[in-house]
């Protein structure tokens, strides 16, 4: 009787567990436990569910990656001051920022973020507050010049607790085009964006940055994009589907975006570093929640927690590839 390695010259390799399904991609083996042939796979990528959070919201911020990472502030209702932190697989509440805020804006990671802006009230200190995250407490430090209104929020991107940039937003009923960059102490005013907008999506760092979507005058919903190269706004390449309220991460080499509004959408887009693609769609069509803000988290990883509609717990994590071990059978 020919076997496996007679016919194509090498043995398979027997295992009493099987290795990882990352590990595993493209090998065959025996498992001697469950005598069974076993073979390691790549699928597309996908949305999965993660760990529920501890206090459903919207209008939240996010910080750091699917394996640490962190949702600030939000919309209960009312307005609310939580914090959690998430360590891949569970939520655990941890200490709240100093002003209750919504609609705010994050980024770094779960020893070096930050938040800035948000609303509390019309005239409120949340409208301009940043707070600085240690790890175990914020701290609050320099608002931002120009505070956002009821209505609207910003884009975000950066690296860490010492270095963002924030732009658009709607301060006063009006569609902004102001930039900011935080250097770590202080916000300095930056060139402004081609078109002024609030609620857009964020990626990058603060020489190299995207301004995705959003909504401006009259009011309308836009697919445009504009880059920043630390100095500059110029036009970049539009999305495929207009948004605002998206959630955004990456790099401006690999990074990714989803949901939005309107209407609410699921609609995922990656992109390469030359054209934004459609990929698979979030379980659950989303917006306002918590994005994954932090640059390692590429188009290919990402969370997204909290959100409309109906102030959700729940949170989903994105995989690019999706490794899978699978039984080989005999036909």
């Amino acid at each position: 009787m020919a076997t496996y390695k007679g016919i194509q010259g090498y043995s398979v390799q027997k295992l009493s567990s099987d290795p990882t399904a990352s590990e595993a991609e493209g090998q065959l083996w025996y498992n001697s436990t469950t005598g069974k042939f076993k073979i390691g796979v790549t699928g597309a990528a996908a949305w999965a569910s993660g760990g529920v959070l501890n206090t459903g919201r919207s209008e939240v911020a996010g910080i750091g990656t699917k394996s640490a990472g962190m949702v600030v502030g939000g919309n209960t209702p009312p307005i609310s001051a939580l914090s959690e932190t998430y360590n891949g697989s569970a939520w655990t509440e941890g200490n709240n920022i100093n002003t209750a805020r919504s609609k705010l804006k994050g980024t770094g990671t779960t020893t070096a973020g930050m938040v800035a802006g948000g609303y509390d009230s019309p005239t409120g200190p949340g409208r301009f507050a940043t707070e600085i995250y240690d790890g175990s407490s914020w701290t609050t430090s320099p608002g931002i010049l120009t505070a956002t209104n009821s209505a609207g929020s910003y884009g975000i991107a950066g690296a860490s607790s010492t270095s963002a940039l924030i732009f658009g937003r709607e301060p006063g009923f009006t569609y902004s085009a102001l930039s900011e960059t935080w250097n770590g102490s202080s916000w300095t005013e930056g060139n402004n964006l081609n078109s002024g907008r609030q609620s857009p999506g964020g990626i990058g760092i603060v020489t190299a940055a995207f301004c995705v979507a959003g909504i401006g005058p009259p009011p309308a919903v836009t697919t445009a994009v504009e880059s920043y190269n630390g100095t500059c706004w110029s036009a970049g390449t539009a999305i495929n589907t207009a948004r605002w309220g998206l959630g955004s991460n990456g790099t401006t080499a690999a990074g990714m975006i989803y949901g939005g509004t309107p209407p609410t959408t699921g609609k995922t887009e990656s992109w390469n570093g030359s054209a934004w693609t459609e990929v698979a769609d979030m379980a659950t069509a989303n917006f306002t929640g918590a994005p994954s803000q932090s640059p390692t988290n590429t188009n290919a990883s990402a969370f997204s927690a909290g959100g409309d509609p109906s102030r959700p717990t729940a949170m989903e994590e994105w995989s690019n590839p999706v490794y899978t071990v699978k039984t080989v059978t005999v036909s």
